[in-house]
């Protein structure tokens, strides 16, 4: 039975209400599983037409890369497009239909390719694109809601209108020379840019969000060791103030449940803290007791831990000679292991402090990597131990493997908060990359030799990003990497950028900016890491997927690394000077954009990354979900509120110089849509009343998802300088 109330229909199983029948109907298909649309040359369903369209087209079609007008769905007025289609071809360049006396648009699919044109269109003052049959409410209800809101088939991702890499032209650089697009010479024919496929084979498996952890429990045996080996080092810890077994435990599981599936270095199915160093686990207790909202206990625990970690560092590892200090360290082997365990107790303290700025002083974090990196090239940057073919070995090595790795990556994060240099480059990785987080996990010897045996063999580092340099895409099959392997080559890559773009800096350089030959280069790995990223079975952008939020905060940094390709904000952010005034009036005066393709894909990144919070609800994202989220996500969503706010400030001038394309038309629309949704009663003629009020009204819905009591300061510090660019917007632009 359907109950219709005034303005919904109403789902009479779940209680879902619904704008329009036909949204009704598709969503009662997931209740009773039927598939009205089957194909005639395969077995194979749909529970929509337009899904078998598109398999029609890919697993049918001789020539995917040039769809026939049939195969390419119309859309009548009753009948609701998918609203991530919608969404997607928001920015697409494609002419409109005459039908229906203009009214309506012919949309392709997620997957379709879109012509390579620039036409040129009103400026935004003019009549506004018309969306599919209705308004944005519309195409909001059109996007089912799942049992997760961050499900993978509910994420937008961008996709992109075909993109040439050999074309050297700033403004428009997609036409051919004939005028049209040529087949072969588009980023990807069939993909776009697009990351991952926004409407998934209905054969993918489903699963469930991520188990709760379990807890680790210290025991008084294990403390009161705690407290003996601590005794050696009353020198540097003279009031030594040790928290109870049961807070210890707390702070330990706080660790496990915040931390450690972002940077998962430690095999947990085998952790022991019986036989963990006491500076370890007071490492980990510190930044454990951050995401127990223990901010006292965990500056606590930090001083502590810091300074028998560095006492430790002094007395046993910084020279070769007797061990008189530490008489457990008899062989190479050993010390290795020694070493190893040092290292990821500084890469935690250094976890820590990089996100404060007194409390405590994030330059302790800068002055431990150096210590960091020191001990890791002392045992070797590339070593690792040797294996016998036993599960012990393999996660002794492949544990030791992770930890330099991630250290790696750490350093990268460091560059893009406070613009330093790594301090190990990506060509002096000679590692092969992790195994999957499936096969870390196992709980088992079996169970870990069963995942093996149905895993791939991991790639040198080296090969891998070389074939993201080098191969053309769309051409035969990509590598495929895992989570942490992806989450690795992305940081190789935005080093990359930094690396070139540093430079170009320099004064003997001919060009203050990256040439089209090196954006072309670039762009070229990271449409290649894009197809890798989707060939993974355990990539999602779920942040709560069973795998681990790695291939989540890769879209991110992925996102970042798109963003700086057209706009060099490595020198103009400052947030190392932690003031907002100043980060913003630094972003104000030193970092400007030019209009152009590029600069209008990076910009779709960014609305579409803000899409997804004004359909839940900015401060119901803000308060519950990315709190749980990497730091790395708000790092990357300042990039995306700037430079969206920058493209919206040249974007909604009056008459533009050349005009809008269509696709800049298209995505300006889209972004006044999401506004007008998410601050209720504004209107579009206030909103472009100038070219700065839609930038500032942006800028502080960004603002938003980071100004909630979050557990590190520099996430309030992103939202603080999100408002204060807010204001300067507001004042015309002055600063």
């Amino acid at each position: 039975m359907v109950r219709k109330t005034t303005r919904t229909y109403e789902c009479a199983r779940c209680s879902r209400a619904f704008a329009r029948l036909e949204h009704l109907q598709r969503h009662e298909r997931s209740h009773t599983k039927e598939k009205p649309y089957a194909c005639d040359k395969c077995p194979k369903s749909f529970t929509r037409k337009d899904l078998l369209v598109r398999h029609e087209r890919l697993a049918h079609s001789s020539s995917p890369t040039a769809p026939t007008p049939e195969s390419i769905p119309t859309a009548p007025s009753h009948e609701v497009f998918d609203g991530l289609n919608v969404l997607a071809s928001a920015v697409a360049d494609h002419p409109f239909s005459s039908a229906s006396g203009g009214n309506q648009t012919v949309l392709p699919t997620a997957h379709e390719p879109f012509p390579a044109t620039s036409t040129a269109v009103a400026a935004p003052f003019s009549e506004p694109f018309p969306y599919e049959g209705d308004d944005f409410t519309s195409f909001l209800d059109s996007i089912p809601l799942p049992s997760h809101p961050y499900s993978p088939t509910y994420q937008p991702l961008p996709l992109f209108p075909p993109l040439q890499f050999d074309s050297g032209a700033e403004y428009p650089s997609t036409l051919s020379h004939e005028g049209t697009a040529t087949p072969h010479s588009s980023v990807l024919p069939r993909h776009g840019t697009q990351l991952p496929s926004l409407q998934p084979e209905e054969s993918h498996p489903s699963y469930r969000n991520r188990p709760p952890k379990a807890p680790i429990a210290v025991t008084t045996q294990c403390r009161d060791r705690i407290v003996i080996e601590l005794q050696r080092y009353a020198n540097v810890v003279p009031d030594l103030a040790i928290p109870s077994r049961h807070a210890l435990s707390r702070c330990l599981t706080g660790y496990v449940s915040g931390y450690h599936d972002h940077y998962p270095f430690l095999h947990m199915p085998t952790f022991d803290t019986e036989s963990c160093p006491s500076h370890l686990i007071l490492a980990m207790a510190a930044l454990g007791a951050q995401y127990c909202r223990e901010h006292d206990t965990s500056m606590s625990i930090f001083r502590v831990a810091k300074a028998v970690t560095l006492e430790h560092i002094r007395r046993d590892l910084q020279w070769n000679g007797n061990h008189d200090y530490h008489p457990n360290v008899a062989s190479p082997i050993d010390q290795s292991q020694d070493i190893l365990e040092t290292v990821q107790s500084l890469l935690m303290l250094i976890s820590v402090s990089s996100w404060f700025e007194h409390y405590p002083p994030h330059h302790e974090a800068l002055y431990m990597r150096s210590v960091m990196e020191t001990l890791l090239r002392k045992d070797g940057l590339n070593k690792l131990p040797r294996q016998d073919g036993s599960w012990e070995s393999w996660i002794r090595s492949e544990s030791a493997k992770r930890t330099k790795l991630i250290v790696f990556c750490f350093f990268g994060i460091h560059t893009i908060v406070f613009d330093l240099p790594s301090l190990i480059l990506t060509e002096e990785i000679t590692l092969d990359l992790p195994c999957s987080e499936k096969e870390w996990t196992a709980t088992s010897a079996s169970q870990w030799l069963e995942r093996r045996e149905n895993g791939r063999e991991s790639l040198r580092m080296q090969d891998a990003l070389n074939s993201l340099f080098t191969r053309t895409p769309g051409t035969g099959e990509c590598e495929s990497f895992t989570s942490l392997g992806g989450y690795v080559l992305i940081y190789a890559i935005i080093q990359n950028i930094w690396l070139t773009q540093k430079a170009c800096r320099v004064p003997l350089s001919n060009s203050s900016s990256l040439s089209p030959a090196q954006i072309s280069s670039l762009e070229q790995a990271l449409e290649n890491w894009c197809q890798c990223w989707e060939r993974n079975q355990e990539s999602s952008i779920d942040p709560f997927n069973p795998n681990g939020p790695l291939s989540f905060t890769s879209t991110a940094l992925l996102r970042l690394a798109y963003i700086r390709l057209n706009a060099d904000f490595s020198s103009a952010r400052r947030l190392q000077t932690w003031n907002p005034d100043d980060i913003a009036r630094s972003l104000r005066e030193n970092l400007s954009v030019q209009r152009g393709d590029r600069l209008t894909r990076a910009a779709l990144h960014c609305a579409h990354a803000l899409s997804t919070p004004i359909k839940l609800g900015i401060n119901y994202v803000a308060r519950t979900l990315v709190v749980s989220w990497s730091n790395q996500y708000a790092l990357c969503s300042f990039e995306c509120a700037v430079l969206l706010a920058k493209w919206l400030e040249i974007a909604t001038v009056p008459n533009p110089q050349p005009k809008l394309t269509e696709q800049e038309t298209k995505l300006l629309e889209f972004v006044l849509e999401m506004v007008m949704e998410a601050d209720h009663g504004v209107s579009r003629a206030w909103l472009l009343a100038n070219n700065t009020r839609l930038s500032a009204v942006v800028t502080r819905l960004w603002a938003r998802l980071f100004t909630a009591d979050y557990i590190y300061e520099l996430v309030n510090l992103i939202g603080r300088s999100l408002n204060r660019y807010a204001d300067i917007l507001e004042g015309g632009g002055a600063v």
